[in-house]
């Protein structure tokens, strides 16, 4: 009797010690899938951010030609110094602003700076 006794404890052990060992494994799986997770949504916010300030990058590139552009064909062209002429181009997205200003020694400087969603 003593026996069955011994051999009962030791599977209520056995069967003890594997549900712990279960339980660890649930836990660790569910702190590694969290980290996996908040890994994948930093990465997606990152793009997002990055992906916005390249196109404000290529926006504001693209108005400064399009001022140097204006100045070469005497366009908007400013005629006193320090009093800058402004272009503005929008569309449902953005809005470009560009500044053409006369310098005392006759050249001239072109800025854009861009409004855009997300940056």
């Amino acid at each position: 009797m003593e026996s069955a006794g011994i051999r009962r404890r030791s599977w209520v052990k056995e069967k003890a010690s594997a549900l712990v060992l279960v339980l660890v494994v649930i836990i660790v799986a569910g702190l590694g899938t969290t980290a996996v997770l908040q890994a994948m949504i930093s990465y997606s916010q990152m793009k997002a951010s990055s992906s916005g300030s390249v196109t404000a990058r290529y926006l504001a590139d693209a108005g400064v030609q399009y001022g140097l552009t204006q100045l070469r064909l005497g366009i908007n062209v400013p005629t006193v110094v320090g009093t800058p002429t402004t272009n503005t181009i929008t569309s449902e997205k953005y809005t470009i602003t560009i500044t053409k200003s006369l310098n005392a020694d006759g050249s001239y400087d072109v800025q854009a700076s861009v409004q855009y969603p997300g940056v």
